[in-house]
């Protein structure tokens, strides 16, 4: 299932204000207001930090770095708010001061790079990640010329758009330049606490050109020549740290993801600080994709012991705790509780949100720290996921509309709303193995009365079959309906991409850092090779049994010969179901002798059924472990599956009139029954008997299992 562990980390990319101190012609006056406005910024004293810069601004009315200073200083003051006016004040300094920030070219002077920042911050909150990836990687291209701050700034605001896109090996790939580029190398490890106080108690000494000076690296070296963190640098690599193994994570690397974790909490430990919400639910997601889902929940019920983190925090430690124990419990099978989970993880998503301030603002209407939240579509597309298991598909489509109207690109999503929609089918058609509905399944009507009284049988047992509805299809408010499922199963499959690769990394691979090929589904997790050939089988099959449904029996032939070719280890009972689909299609268009080839028996023979290795068509695969709820889709022993090829096999020999072998096979069938006799062989041995001209052995079947039921 693609239910998006939240990591419960907050956005840390802010904006960026300038230092406005350092030019030439700057008089003394100015220099303390600038300082002074910077330092009561950095406390959070945003009315008196803005007092400063208009004094500034009186005295240097055209110098845009106060006045991009003093707008960003108003938008804190302001809550982070009014979004749509900031936007609009940075784009004015900006053009004023000769910057066309929606067009970065070459960067000629590293001081716009501040400019560039800001708008990069409002694009990763407004989750134009793409967008802003084309800027920040122009100006990653230059970090050495750029201020320390302004670079590890860049630097992380690139590596989370890479993460928010799913292009975990890019991000890798920033995160190393960065520890490059910012720390010391080789890394240090981490201070014991012991070393901490000596550092704080002793000065730095040694003579110059020595070791015992600044390193180039900005380092700090003791008297032995050895490499140390500065405090801002320690920050930094716990942060770079954590940004790894969610990539990690992301690509389902686990064994380096449990590494790293350890590597994070020896330094914790060293370091005297506690563990954080982020690292509680990072290592908690790799028990749960570690298939450990009992210790998953005893790791993430550590939050209650953590301190309230900062507001600007986003999502809430709630949302986050929720969210993440109904989707360990959706992997324990447990889909009712998962609901009750992620029902209340929803309210805490509603209840952070509030009311809007500004409504002819679109942006305007919350904090930017919750602009950029993507949570509620995970949200809602867990709940649907969640509901679909619980055979709910009318309120799992609800959620997983909502979802799509985000991510339409996501082929799992729109395969799971064809399944809400077939799923609603079949509910609709009635159960035949019911005693109380069977009657009703085989008798069309009676007429006459006493003596003359005759019964009339149904033409057709089930109503899986149905003609093309002639109406257009509402894409504005689409109903749950085949045809809409096949639209979405075009969709899927038109989607996912081609010539994939399925084979797994090798422990050594993984350890000397091969990546896997993923493939982009937000809001779910990125796709294997394994996972979108899973994806496509599912498509394929569903898109089979719809086209049947639609009497399509030409579109149905196809896509079942293109489930069986898919790949050649593809899971048994897909070729189970392609084997079915295929036959019935055949039989439909008058190429019996055709369709005998697929209903072989001897296919049965030659799969494995056992869910393990089968999911369901419903079961998501976003994740490693996978859950065994079976909805019914497929027969679930080699019996069952063994007695629907011969059932279908009779129906084929029927047509070709060779009614001893018709009669044999369904023998075999109503013998295994053990009188749960299904309505279909009930009709099919009628009609035999009566063809071969057996019309009492007919009159008693139909005393028996219509008139005494």
């Amino acid at each position: 299932m693609a239910e998006t562990k939240n990591t419960g980390e907050g956005p840390q990319e802010t904006l960026t204000a300038q230092e406005n101190a350092g030019d030439n012609d700057t008089t003394d006056a100015e220099k303390d207001w600038a300082q002074t406005a910077n330092t009561e910024f950095s406390k959070g004293n945003y009315t008196a930090a803005l007092n400063y810069l208009c004094r500034l601004e009186s005295s240097r009315p055209k110098d845009y770095k106060v006045l991009l200073n003093k707008a960003v200083v108003e938008y804190y003051k302001g809550d982070m708010m009014k979004t749509d006016a900031f936007r609009l004040a940075l784009k004015e300094i900006a053009t004023s001061a000769g910057i066309n920030i929606e067009n970065i070219g070459s960067i000629d002077d590293v001081e716009q790079c501040v400019f560039y920042l800001n708008h990069c911050v409002l694009l990763y909150h407004l989750q134009q990640y793409r967008t802003a990836i084309a800027i920040l990687e122009k100006m990653f291209t230059c970090l050495e010329s750029l201020e320390e701050s302004v670079g590890t700034s860049v630097c992380l605001l690139l590596i989370e758009c890479h993460l928010q896109a799913q292009q975990c090996d890019r991000a890798l790939a920033a995160i190393t330049h960065t520890e490059t580029t910012f720390l010391p190398q080789p890394l240090p490890p981490a201070p014991s606490p012991k070393q901490q106080d000596k550092d704080t108690r002793s000065p730095e000494k040694g003579p110059a050109g020595s070791n015992g000076g600044n390193s180039g690296s900005g380092g700090r070296s003791g008297g032995s020549g050895e490499v140390r963190c500065s405090a801002t640098q320690e920050q930094l690599r716990g942060k770079l740290q954590q940004l790894r193994v969610r990539a990690l994570l992301m690509m389902h690397s686990l064994r380096i993801t449990k590494k790293e974790l350890k590597n994070i909490g020896t330094q914790a430990m060293n370091s005297g600080n506690s563990l954080n919400i982020t690292l509680v639910c990072l290592k908690s997601q790799l028990e749960y994709l570690r298939g450990n889902h009992r210790k998953a929940i005893k790791v993430i019920n550590q939050c209650a012991a953590l301190p309230t983190p900062s507001p600007t925090c986003r999502p809430s430690l709630g949302v986050v705790y929720y969210n993440n124990l109904g989707v360990i419990h959706f992997g324990l099978s447990k889909p009712t509780v998962a609901c009750l989970y992620l029902q209340k993880a929803l309210q805490e998503v509603k209840g952070d949100m509030g009311v809007p301030t500004y409504p002819n603002e679109p942006f305007s209407n919350r904090p930017l720290y919750q602009l950029g939240s993507r949570v509620k579509w995970e949200i809602y597309y867990n709940l649907g996921i969640t509901l679909l298991h619980m055979n709910k598909p009318d309120r799992a489509f609800t959620f997983l509309m909502e979802v799509i109207k985000v991510h339409t690109c996501n082929p799992r999503l729109w395969l799971r709303i064809a399944e809400c929609c077939i799923a609603q089918h079949k509910m609709v058609i009635e159960d035949d193995g019911n005693k109380s509905n069977l009657r009703k399944s085989l008798v069309q009507g009676v007429v006459g009365v006493g003596a003359h009284r005759k019964i009339c049988l149904s033409m057709s047992i089930s109503g899986h079959n149905k003609r093309v509805s002639e109406m257009p299809l509402d894409a504005n408010d689409p109903e749950m309906s085949l045809e809409f499922a096949r639209l979405c199963l075009r969709n899927a499959i038109s989607l996912l991409p081609d010539n994939i690769s399925i084979s797994s990394l090798t422990d050594e691979q993984e350890a000397s850092g091969v990546l896997p090929e993923l493939y982009q589904a937000s809001p779910s997790s990125p796709m294997r090779g394994n996972e979108v050939l899973s994806v496509r089988v599912s498509a394929l099959a569903c898109s089979a049994y719809v086209s049947l449904c639609l009497s399509d029996f030409t579109a149905a032939l196809r896509q079942s010969e293109a489930l069986l070719t898919a790949h050649p280890k593809i899971p048994g009972v897909y070729k189970l179901l392609g084997h079915l689909y295929a036959g019935e299609a055949l039989i439909c268009l008058g190429r019996v002798s055709e369709a005998m080839t697929h209903l072989d028996p001897r296919h049965v023979g030659e799969i494995s059924l056992t869910p393990s290795s089968t999911p369901p068509p419903i079961q998501d695969t976003s994740s490693s472990p996978t859950s065994s709820y079976n909805q019914g889709w497929y027969p679930g022993k080699t019996s069952a599956a063994l007695q629907v090829m011969r059932y279908n096999l009779s129906v084929a020999y029927t047509l070709r009139g060779e009614l001893d072998k018709a009669n044999n096979l369904l023998k075999e069938v109503w013998n295994e029954r053990s009188g749960n006799v299904p309505a279909q062989v009930i009709m099919l041995a009628m009609y035999i008997q009566l063809q071969m001209g057996h019309a009492d052995v007919m009159k008693n079947m139909v005393k028996k299992h219509i008139l005494l039921t």
